[in-house]
């Protein structure tokens, strides 16, 4: 007995002390950062008018696979059709709907997530992941979800915001995506970017970093060859490790920035050119910090530099990188069960195959053979010159945070249709008409009913009186009809003649004619 009761308090003490949160990091230690990851993929828009994308869905469920590698706790917002539900199982049995109402539920316990990291001493990190529509509506940016559009200071102040994450990293492909941060200036006039004129919202937020598709007003690209978005693809792959040119197991906003400009920097067509506008958040650069992931990954050789593409079992293309000669590159490998292959893009093409399991694979102890699969190719030429020119340190170097650019001058927006006037003119003269001739004949009957009343002499007998008197009233009543039509029509046509430059979305007056005699009531706004 008293052997078990002391088992029990220790069981009890065990719980007790599990259930506590950890002391804050003492002095000198680096503190501890918790990561959670918001991901929205929407391949159809609220707004019919925009074409469905085939590849966003795929996009966010890439991101998932990511982002877990390095341990994030991840919501992920998609409509996965059938062919990515079968690539991304994980991602298919987590998935919901990519809806506003199911956004702000996916906030708040967000929120308390990170609030529970708070009150454990755990600073929070977060990223949100957008891949879908984008437009420019009234001077703003908005993305889209499945039911409504959401604009950047509705991302600010509804998602931002309120879960209150010690820093924030905000990554959209979407056509637009710029103005999301920026807004468009009055008449299109650019915005002051630097001072005390810094916006509100995201591009005003100290803690809130930014890595957009495109720095103007420019479109941004799904690829066949990818099954994918081609900025999401190479941001991806930057993050998986690419970019880390330094190899210092982070990756910089400036090294993202440098490995995405110089993996489209072959494209001729700036058109099919995506842009990248990346600006950090205060307090350093660093947008994600591999190192928890690193004790699994593919380490490439400075020896073995060249055009690789990672993919896995099913084809999927994980990554793809241009390393430059005597640069090294490592990867954080994906899943430990999947066996995934290295592509070497050339001339003399060659594939590698990585096996599965934990710890650190070197591309120098495998054996190439040739590829095994015939290279899917680009249905679109420009998107093949993707990755054509290696990456290093020099263009990271080069590379310069672009300060915000030149917002396009556009003319004001057109003003409010008018309703054509032309109808109204006619109805209006029509009615006038149709009331003036019921009028007239309201007069003639009444004139009619007039000489009905003299035209019986005093001597006539009662019962020719009786049907005389029959006939004037119902000459009265015709007259009394005609007269509440005629009137009703004709103040029916003057409200529509003087209605006529009225705009299209100004409700007109409505005159109703009751079924009693003269009966009229008036509705509508003035």
């Amino acid at each position: 007995m008293t052997r078990s009761l002391a088992l029990a308090l220790t069981l009890v003490a065990a719980l007790a002390r599990a259930q506590q949160p950890p002391p804050p990091p003492t002095e000198g230690e680096a503190p501890r950062v918790a990561s959670f990851a918001l991901i929205l993929g929407v391949n159809h828009s609220y707004d019919r008018a925009q074409p469905p994308l085939r590849f966003a869905d795929d996009d966010a469920a890439r991101y998932l696979d990511l982002f877990r590698l390095l341990g994030a706790r991840t919501y992920l917002l998609a409509r996965l059709d059938d062919n990515t539900r079968r690539l991304h199982p994980q991602a298919a049995a987590e998935a919901l709907e990519p809806t506003l109402p199911t956004l702000r539920a996916q906030v708040r316990q967000l929120a308390r997530d990170i609030a529970q990291a708070r009150a454990r001493g755990v600073a929070s990190e977060l990223y949100v992941v957008y891949a879908g529509h984008g437009a420019l509506r009234d001077g703003a940016g908005t993305v889209s979800l499945e039911d409504g559009p959401l604009t950047g200071t509705e991302l600010s102040r509804d998602v931002v915001e309120p879960v209150g994450a010690s820093r924030v990293h905000v990554i959209v492909d979407a056509c637009d995506s710029y103005y999301l941060a920026y807004g468009r200036g009055p008449g299109g006039e650019r915005r002051a970017l630097s001072g005390f004129a810094l916006p509100k919202g995201l591009a005003g937020a100290a803690n809130v970093g930014l890595l957009l598709s495109t720095s103007s007003a420019r479109e941004s690209h799904e690829w066949e060859g990818v099954q994918a978005g081609i900025f999401h693809h190479e941001v991806r792959s930057a993050l998986m490790g690419a970019a880390d040119a330094d190899r210092d197991g982070r990756v910089s906003y400036r090294e993202v920035a440098a490995f995405v400009a110089q993996a489209n920097a072959a494209i001729p067509n700036e058109r099919f050119r995506p842009q990248v506008h990346a600006r950090p958040p205060a307090g350093g650069d660093v947008l994600l910090d591999l190192r928890p992931g690193l004790g699994r990954r593919l380490e490439v050789e400075g020896a073995l530099g060249g055009h690789y593409q990672l993919e896995d079992g099913n084809g999927v293309r994980l990554a793809e990188f241009h390393s430059a000669p005597g640069q090294p590159v490592h990867l954080v490998r994906p899943g430990p069960t999947d066996t995934h292959y290295l592509r070497r893009v050339g001339e003399n093409e060659q594939e590698y195959r990585l096996p599965a399991g934990d710890g650190v694979v070197e591309l120098a102890a495998l054996e190439p053979r040739p590829p095994q699969v015939a290279w899917r190719g680009a249905a679109h030429e420009a998107f093949t010159r993707l990755f054509t020119l290696p990456f290093g340190p020099e263009e990271v170097a080069r590379m310069k945070l672009p300060p915000a650019p030149m917002a396009p001058r556009v003319p004001p927006p057109a003003s409010p249709a008018v309703t054509e006037p032309n109808s109204l003119i006619e109805g209006g003269a029509m009615a006038l008409v149709v009331g003036g001739g019921a009028l007239v004949g309201a007069v003639g009957t009444a004139v009619h009913a007039h000489g009905l009343a003299n035209e019986l002499p005093s001597t006539a007998p009662q019962w020719m009186v009786a049907e005389q008197n029959a006939r004037i009233r119902a000459a009265n009543t015709t007259m009394m009809v005609l007269g509440g039509v005629g009137l009703g029509a004709s103040v029916l046509g003057g409200v529509l003649l003087l209605s006529s430059g009225a705009p299209a979305t100004t409700p007109l007056p409505t005159v109703t004619v009751g079924p009693g005699a003269g009966a009229l009531s008036f509705s509508g706004k003035w």
